[in-house]
């Protein structure tokens, strides 16, 4: 990984096949962007010949996939040189695909997008075949604190996430990563990194609404082949 500087913007640049960069906190913030100024942006930095940003609902609704609505929390895409951002502030922005396919999938996988099966959506058309996923900036199980009913929210879509959950001065924390990571290793799909930045953690990099409630702005993870 490398940190890019571009005029007055700061990325992360995690890998070239495919393209993933993610916008950090910069002179200028690249979430405060038009669509507009976004793709000029990315072009004249990345070479990028168009690029898409959703309205994003924590749902299940995926570009390119359904049709009838226009609010999407994921994509899929196969245009090469064509980047979608996956917009955060602690959630998960989980990146998926086939290099020699030139498939790749972008998904928001907060607990609701998850719990309502996203990536299992994502993931039902076995000719996609997807082989590697980089899970993305969130916030990390030391500081996802959670209450019982977020536990039982879970249970009304029939899952149980105790193995998720860890105790520690009274208080319960959950580890949203390893919920992701569960549900890709049944694909047999490989993830390409061990950890993953923690957006709460790392004021200095990343944008967290746990932490700057409603002051906070949005991390971008763009991709592309």
């Amino acid at each position: 990984m490398e940190v890019i500087d571009f005029k007055d913007y700061r990325f992360l640049k995690v890998c070239e096949s495919p393209n993933i960069v993610i916008s950090l906190k910069s002179e200028k913030q690249f979430c405060d962007q038009d669509k507009e100024g976004k793709h000029n942006l990315l072009n004249r930095a990345f070479g990028v010949s168009a690029f898409n940003e959703f309205v994003q609902v924590h749902g299940t609704s995926i570009f390119n996939l359904d049709s009838s609505t226009n609010e999407y929390d994921g994509y899929i895409e196969r245009e090469l040189n064509v980047a979608n951002a996956i917009r955060t502030a602690d959630c998960i922005p989980l990146i998926l695909w086939n290099e020699r396919n030139k498939v790749i999938i972008g998904l928001h996988c907060g607990w609701r997008g998850i719990a309502s099966g996203i990536i299992e959506k994502a993931l039902q058309n076995d000719e996609l075949g997807i082989t590697h996923a980089y899970i993305g900036p969130h916030i990390s199980k030391d500081h996802f604190e959670v209450k019982r009913d977020f536990i039982d929210s879970f249970q009304e879509y029939g899952l149980n996430i105790d193995r998720y959950i860890t105790v520690r001065d009274g208080k319960m924390y959950m580890d949203l990563r390893s919920l992701c990571e569960a549900k890709l290793h049944e694909k047999h799909i490989k993830i390409i990194n061990k950890e993953s930045h923690c957006s709460y953690r790392e004021y200095d990099q990343f944008f967290s609404w746990r932490r700057d409630k409603n002051q906070s702005l949005r991390n971008l993870t763009i991709a592309w082949f």
